[in-house]
């Protein structure tokens, strides 16, 4: 904090790392970094502030040259920090990023729910789309004169074959024929154009409530890696450098 006394002006602050760099000699031991401070100064005794000057300075090696200025004084500080509201504010950041990832887990959760159910619902199209030879081993079939005889109207009839191995005349029943020799009712045929609607909706809702989940669980992932380097700075400074300069 500056305390402005009476009859000065309050002091001029400049963060050492903004300071545009007018010189660097690089020597085998060290180097020598020169800064410029441009700055309209009034007349009367002014004050200059270089605060955050790097942590390896050297502290005798403080060198000050002005134009149009008289320099009274140059003085090389440090304080001693009070680290309480860094400690705080690391416990507040922490918390928020297990609040921020616990976000995250139930988003990857439901996505990966989202993805069972449209793998299921391609399993069953997939099993539809083989044809009926691969629903024959868990779906029952008769032939069209048993199911005729008992009343029941057929769902899938298989195919039939005489004792000479001739296959029957598609024409002469009254369903109609597929290529593979099955034959489907319009019944059948009404649940199957409505399952397809069915499937083809449920996919296109659940892939685009999929992608809308991804990209929110991008978004969490770069502000866990925002809180992470403002824990690793703060840490830092509280571990490795307590003192203003």
């Amino acid at each position: 904090m500056i305390v402005e006394q009476p009859g000065t002006s309050p002091a001029h602050l400049f963060e050492a790392a903004q300071l545009p760099t007018k010189s660097v000699i690089v020597y085998s031991d060290r180097a020598e970094v020169k800064r410029l401070v441009i700055v309209d100064l009034p007349k009367g005794n002014q004050e200059i502030v270089i605060q955050n000057v790097s942590a390896v300075i050297e502290r005798q090696s403080v060198r000050v040259d002005g134009r149009g200025v008289l320099i009274q004084e140059v003085q090389y500080q440090e304080i001693s920090m009070d680290m309480t509201h860094e400690t705080d504010k690391i416990v507040d950041i922490e918390r928020q990023k297990v609040e921020v990832e616990n976000e995250r887990f139930a988003i990857q959760d439901e996505c990966c729910s989202i993805r069972k159910r449209i793998d299921v619902l391609d399993g069953v199209a997939a099993q539809i789309s083989s044809g009926p030879s691969a629903m024959a081993m868990s779906m029952p079939f008769s032939s069209p004169q048993s199911s005729s005889n008992s009343g029941s109207q057929p769902q899938l009839l298989s195919r039939r074959h005489t004792v000479t191995g001739q296959e029957p005349n598609p024409l002469a029943l009254n369903t109609p024929a597929l290529s593979n020799g099955f034959f489907f009712n319009h019944e059948s045929l009404d649940n199957l154009a409505k399952f397809l609607k069915y499937y083809g909706d449920a996919v296109r809702d659940m892939k685009t409530e999929l992608r809308k989940r991804q990209r929110d669980s991008e978004q969490l992932a770069e502000k866990i890696d925002q809180l992470d380097r403002q824990l690793d700075q703060l840490r830092c400074l509280a571990e490795y450098d307590s003192i203003k300069r």
